[in-house]
């Protein structure tokens, strides 16, 4: 299995330095997160935060803030990336094991001790991944935890009340593992009558029923790790899918600045695409708008508009609010010296890189030059 240049040096990095950690769920498709095609959800010691973050700032991972009602406690992002292929690395950085509902996390699971202690070294990746009976164990109560009206409406219509993404990672799982084992580590942090539910569903189906009634055996011990009340969960869900829900068409439809979602931590960037070639030029922008927005999000202006001064302010002010703004292209304004000579308006304001399109490349090429001009000045 091949694994991007990038992962590999912040593997190596973290094991030279002797940090515990471990890649907790979704290993089952791991091969795609080391290629950076999925995200990376590692779980770390959080004692070691202070060593990590040089170790993540050596490596080249670059530290982004999520919209307050989007952010998860504990939980950190982190984009690197890999100079070879132009990809985007995601990092989910886990220092406490926060799962629950919908749109909120609204439980800590003390056991991030129990995962890391019991994680395996799996050789294809040169990674530490969680032993697959605590990942078959956080996946099941994770499942019963966010159940919810949706859920119940799906198994009265006699649907799957679990993704067909879940369901397999859980078969998966169920058949690397030992029943005698699970009973035990479940025993322990979840009680006798949820392990017997749990088995259950592990050698049968996820139905709602069973996923229904492994969450009424297993809150009462887990209630003692709410992070909210019953109420201000309740509240908190509703508030927090409204702003998802405004996040989302904001991205795909509004394109509004006033409710930006994962922006730059260090402050937002205006990038300048200049080149003789006006459909090369914006054909190079729109594919580095693709390539970032899969994580961030981005302000795309094409061409020299009319109004000059407006757009400029549009994206001064989306830079000050943290977002990458691409620029096909510059408005000039007009000298208020000589009335009629076109000065640009990088001299008055000017843009934070400026990325000339060489001729001579090919797309592929300008694709990656484009690529790592832009990271490095992030």
């Amino acid at each position: 299995m091949s694994v991007l240049r990038i992962v590999r040096e912040l593997t190596s990095a973290l094991h030279a330095a002797r940090l515990s950690y471990c890649h907790w769920k979704g290993n089952a498709r791991l091969q795609e997160a080391v290629l950076g095609l999925r995200d990376l959800d590692v779980l770390v010691d959080r004692d070691g935060a202070l060593a990590l973050s040089g170790i993540l700032a050596t490596v080249g991972f670059k530290r982004f803030a999520s919209s307050p009602w989007e952010a998860v406690p504990a939980l950190e992002d982190y984009l690197a990336l890999d100079a070879d292929t132009g990809r985007l690395v995601h990092l989910h950085l886990h220092y406490r094991l926060t799962v629950g509902e919908r749109f909120l996390n609204g439980y800590r699971l003390p056991w991030e001790a129990v995962v890391l202690s019991t994680r395996q070294f799996d050789a294809t990746t040169a990674m530490y991944v969680a032993d697959p009976h605590m990942e078959l164990l956080l996946l099941i109560a994770r499942q019963a935890i966010r159940l919810g009206p949706i859920d119940r409406i799906a198994g009265w219509l006699g649907r799957p009340c679990v993704s067909a993404l879940t369901g397999s990672d859980l078969r998966s799982l169920a058949a690397r593992t030992d029943p005698h084992r699970l009973a035990r580590l479940s025993e322990g942090l979840l009680g006798k009558e949820a392990t017997r539910l749990l088995l259950d569903i592990v050698s049968g189906e996820p139905s709602y029923r069973r996923l229904r009634a492994l969450k009424r055996r297993a809150l009462p011990p887990l209630s003692a790790y709410r992070t909210y009340t019953p109420a201000g969960a309740v509240v908190r869900q509703g508030m927090r899918f409204l702003v998802g829900l405004a996040l989302a068409l904001n991205r795909r439809i509004l394109r509004s600045l006033v409710i930006p979602g994962r922006t730059l931590s260090s402050g937002g960037l205006v990038i300048v695409f200049e080149g003789e070639d006006e459909n090369e030029r914006a054909t190079l922008v729109d594919r580095i708008a693709a390539w970032l927005t899969w994580k961030l999000d981005v302000l795309v202006l094409h061409g020299r508009p009319r109004n000059g001064r407006a757009t400029r302010r549009k994206a001064f002010r989306a830079r000050s609010r943290g977002l990458i703004v691409l620029y096909d292209g510059f408005p000039e304004r007009q000298s208020p010296d000589t009335g009629n000579a076109p000065e640009r308006a990088r001299d008055a304001d000017p843009p934070d890189l400026v990325i000339n399109i060489d001729p001579d490349h090919s797309p592929e090429q300008a694709l990656l030059v484009a690529q790592r001009a832009l990271w490095q000045e992030v």
